[in-house]
């Protein structure tokens, strides 16, 4: 499983890749604002990333925002962006993730 962590909402760059106004996380946001928020943009390992089955996405308290099935990834510039459905209703949103996110980075790899 691949996992990334999302901070705290702000203002996204005016030339933000995927046309987002903002960034990152807030309370109340919906499933699909925690996928758009969530999906890119990132450097990983594409391959890597692809090999996956599926994505959480969760906060900094390791809250799952969304959980999305991986279709591909698309590349932007040096970056890439997740493609993927959203599995809108899964039960583990709005609960701790399994797999506590350790790591310093974004973008984390879990073996299931």
């Amino acid at each position: 499983m691949l996992q990334i962590q999302i901070g705290p909402e702000r203002p996204a760059r005016s030339d933000d890749l995927l046309g987002r106004t903002t960034i990152g996380w807030r309370e109340g946001m919906s499933e699909d604002e925690a996928w758009l928020a969530g999906r890119g943009i990132w450097k990983f390992n594409a391959d890597r990333a692809l090999a996956q089955h599926e994505v959480q996405i969760v906060n900094t308290a390791g809250t799952v925002l969304a959980v999305a099935t991986i279709t591909g990834v698309t590349k932007k510039e040096d970056r890439y962006a997740l493609e993927g459905d959203l599995q809108r209703g899964d039960p583990r949103v709005g609960r701790p993730t399994a797999h506590p996110h350790r790591s310093r980075n974004s973008v984390g790899y879990f073996d299931e």
